[in-house]
């Protein structure tokens, strides 16, 4: 209990989630002593009713209760509840894609706001998530695209859905005009934002590394942006009359949506960030099925047919909107890039046929360098980082002055020393992020596709082996590569030049995000909840 004279909250943790725990997780940063929640000045509001000086206690029921100091009068309280907003600003923990799950962003209030029919309902999913409900299933992506159409649309009550690639495209073309325009500015790498819990874990505890950081939205808040704006028009209604469900493979995508907008209006583009495991836990509760005993007639009609039935009006390029990029599985960012600028320095006279890349593998397989030659001269580089412990490595070689937190073992340095200058002994060269232009990096070991929100494997089958067959899965979803479609890509950039005009909606609050170091709490009146999560 918090004794405070001047508080009026205590912390109610019975919504959360039950669906994660520290069990699950293979690479993670362990969390802070504490969950904080600044308090609020009462002092008004307690003059105003007449209590004076007052002290919280809790009654024989567990319910809390303002008690006055001068006639003893009792007041109930709500208990507070912990949001978004509150995980952003405070400080007491370091997510890692799993340990904060809020009341909001869970499939209790989905059910709720469904049931209220004051919305406009749409849904956008994520490529991870349909090959991870695609392998749990044991059917094809292409069948659970379809039978998650049919759930949400016919089922729920949907008028939308799509696949987030129109986002992620538009995230990559920016992404790489970005980094191609800045490289070379600095003498540190650009570091990308597309994950929030690596984001969340650098202004918590390195804010040193957030000018680094790309600005660049990630799939999910473009795609939010546009099929919001989008079904508003279509439906002749306010913006804030949208609902959108995002179907991610990463708890800490509900972080990332709650981040308020500061480049225009402030309605957000997400709504509910659901994984597939709480997909799953809503089937198992509601009367909802994603696979019918009798197959729906959906699953019969042609696959790009169903996913036009289903987007918004003017959504372009309804036949790429559901396609994957090559490169890693959590989108393809830094492969992009390169191939980005093989094809600019290719427009500028460069020969196709003088163009290599290289792969250098770092100390274990979640690090790995991405070189692109030119006739045997390296013209570019980016880099591969999932995990945190491989992040640790990263923000260290990053500190002001060189100088890595980390101690240097003085006989292992002597011993790279004599390898290195040992003519008789190869040196086999490893990868290292912080010399490269641009590092793509995921808090999750193998990346998104690895998400603390993915569906576990059964109990007789290996972690990794799960994994790689979810990474098959994956990959049967067809590729649309951005560098050898030069033409669609300008025509996208066209139409998303007509769009901002016609709806009013400037570049940066589509597609600029922003980072705020997190201080440490000052406040002495702070409550402090709990030893662990």
């Amino acid at each position: 209990m918090c004794n405070l004279s001047n508080t009026h909250f205590l912390l109610d943790f019975s919504t959360m989630s039950a669906i994660l725990s520290a069990d699950d997780l293979n690479d993670f940063i362990s969390p802070g002593v504490a969950c904080i929640k600044p308090v609020q000045d009462t002092n008004t509001n307690q003059e105003a009713n007449g209590n004076g000086e007052v002290e919280i206690q809790i009654d024989s029921e567990g319910n809390p209760l303002e008690i006055s100091k001068i006639d003893g009068k009792q007041t109930n309280l709500s208990p507070a509840q912990i949001s978004l907003a509150d995980c952003l600003a405070c400080s007491g923990c370091i997510t890692s894609a799993e340990e904060v799950l809020v009341a909001q962003h869970s499939h209790h209030e989905l059910v709720k706001a469904l049931k209220l029919q004051d919305k406009i309902f749409v849904a956008s999913i994520s490529q991870q998530s349909r090959a991870s409900l695609a392998t749990a299933y044991n059917l094809p992506v292409e069948t659970i695209d379809k039978l998650l159409i049919d759930l949400l649309v016919n089922q729920m009550g949907f008028k939308y859905v799509v696949g987030t690639s129109l986002g992620r495209k538009l995230s990559l073309i920016n992404e790489a005009q970005h980094v191609i325009t800045n490289r070379g500015k600095g003498s540190n790498p650009i570091l990308s934002s597309i994950c929030p819990g690596w984001v969340l874990y650098a202004e918590k505890t390195h804010p040193y590394v957030l000018p680094m950081i790309s600005t660049v939205k990630s799939a999910q808040q473009i795609t939010g942006c546009l099929l919001k704006t989008l079904t508003a028009h279509d439906f002749h209604v306010q913006k804030s009359q949208v609902y959108h469900l995002s179907i991610m493979p990463c708890f800490d995508k509900k972080l990332e949506s709650a981040r308020p907008e500061i480049f225009g209006d402030t309605i957000p583009d997400v709504d509910c960030v659901l994984t597939a495991k709480e997909l799953i836990a809503l089937l198992e509760e509601e009367s909802y099925q994603l696979v019918p005993k009798v197959n729906p007639p959906i699953v019969n009609l042609p696959t790009e047919d169903v996913y036009s039935l289903v987007a918004p009006n003017d959504w372009p390029y309804v036949q790429y909107s559901w396609t994957n990029d090559p490169g890693s599985a959590s989108g393809g960012y830094a492969f992009n890039y390169l191939r980005c600028l093989q094809e600019d320095m290719m427009l500028k006279g460069h020969d196709e046929s003088g163009f290599s890349m290289k792969i250098i593998r770092g100390k274990n397989s979640d690090v790995y360098e991405m070189r692109l030659s030119y006739k045997e001269d390296k013209v570019a580089s980016a880099a591969i980082v999932n995990g945190f412990r491989n992040i640790q490595n990263l923000v260290r070689k990053l500190k002001p002055n060189g100088k890595a937190t980390g101690r240097v073992n003085p006989l292992a340095a002597r011993r790279r020393t004599r390898i290195k200058n040992s003519e008789s002994t190869p040196v086999e060269e490893t990868a290292d992020p912080s010399k490269v232009d641009y590092v793509e990096i995921m808090a999750c070991p193998s990346g998104c596709i690895n998400g603390g929100g993915q569906i576990n494997p059964p109990k007789d089958v290996s972690e990794k082996d799960w994994i790689d067959e979810v990474l098959k899965k994956y990959n049967t979803v067809p590729t649309f590569d951005l560098s050898l479609h030069p033409k669609e890509v300008q025509a996208l950039i066209e139409w998303n030049k007509i769009f901002e005009q016609e709806h009013d909606v400037n570049q940066d609050r589509i597609y600029k995000t922003y980072f705020n170091e997190v201080e440490k709490p000052t406040d002495p009146t702070a409550i402090l909840v709990g030893s662990k999560w």
